[in-house]
């Protein structure tokens, strides 16, 4: 079984400035401890902040999407509008009325169809998925009330992706993505060829997309080599693309970035937004989200593990001095 990322970078950061690598977690690296002299700091993966120097507050704020979004617009940043309902009936009474799955379809209906829909707390792109009309939503929120209590409804936007890191005020990297490619074989329908990208993204616990998502294409034999996107989350865990990665983001970008990271009090963050201007020159963006733990496989992926290198040895350096 693979350890998480956050072990891996960890343990080669705390090897490269001669401090102690402990795996706290028998062998699995959800749970890990780095020490050099009398100092220590503790670390993991999976619901842990990888990131040592992100406060408390701050990686929980960032973790609530409609908490973030709160932030950002209390500091005039442009945020994705929308609603918050709940998926699940338990603490209703410890809730304002007119948050309610019924009161979800009325603001779905009142915002237009097709929708983004996408849990509160989720993360990795599960559950982030497009729904057309009134029948796919009380589908969606069946399955993602398993898993999640609340989901938020918001318009779909159409535009390029980006994502920026930001570390003290400084931009590290910055990506753009592209959406998840069903590649024909010239023999399997496109129902099929979902149906093997659900398996292979279910190991990373992200949730399958439904048939629905085809539209009407399900049966549809795709030529060998053709590429079908699937609009609707671009995340890597979720088999997305990502189109290009530069140590240098447009200003706009950057500083739209990395006013959204100070405003939620992070030190390190990871910013997704959308260009949604006619002319894709960035001068419309929204932020998307803020990913207070943010991934760094995108680095890993363009050989660049010497960014994460240096990130991860600022931290430790900063954490373990005496």
């Amino acid at each position: 079984m693979p350890v998480p990322d956050s072990a891996r970078y960890a343990k080669d950061a705390a090897e490269a400035i001669g401090a102690r690598f402990e795996d706290l977690d028998d062998g699995d690296g959800y749970l890990f401890r780095i020490t050099k002299g009398a100092r220590f700091v503790l670390g993991g993966g999976g619901n842990i902040c990888a990131y040592p120097i992100n406060s408390a507050v701050a990686y929980t704020v960032s973790r609530d999407k409609a908490h973030t979004k709160a932030v950002l617009r209390s500091r005039g940043l442009p945020v994705i509008p929308g609603g918050l309902y709940f998926a699940q009936t338990r603490r209703a009474a410890m809730r304002t009325p007119g948050r309610e799955a019924a009161d979800a379809a009325v603001f779905a209906d009142q915002l237009g169809y097709p929708v983004f829909c996408k849990p509160n707390l989720g993360s990795r792109g599960t559950f982030a998925e497009i729904v057309r009309d009134k029948p796919m939503l009380a589908d969606y929120i069946r399955r993602v009330s398993v898993d999640f209590e609340a989901f938020l409804i918001e318009p779909q936007f159409d535009g390029v992706e980006h994502r920026v890191l930001v570390h003290d005020g400084r931009p590290v990297f910055h990506s753009t993505k592209g959406d998840p490619p069903l590649v024909g074989d010239g023999q399997s329908t496109l129902a099929e060829l979902l149906d093997a990208m659900n398996q292979s993204i279910a190991t990373d616990g992200v949730s399958a997309l439904p048939v629905s998502a085809l539209g009407g294409d399900a049966a549809r034999v795709p030529t060998a080599g053709e590429r079908v996107p699937l609009r609707g989350r671009r995340n890597l865990s979720a088999a997305g693309d990502i189109e290009q990665v530069s140590e240098t983001a447009p200003e706009p970008l950057a500083r739209l970035a990395i006013s959204a990271v100070a405003a939620l009090s992070l030190r390190i963050g990871a910013v997704d937004m959308f260009d949604i201007s006619t002319a894709r020159d960035l001068s419309d963006l929204v932020v998307i989200e803020v990913n207070g733990n943010p991934g760094l496989r995108t680095l890993e992926n363009a050989k660049r593990s010497d960014l994460i290198r240096s990130i991860w040895t600022s931290m430790l350096n900063e954490c373990l001095s005496s």
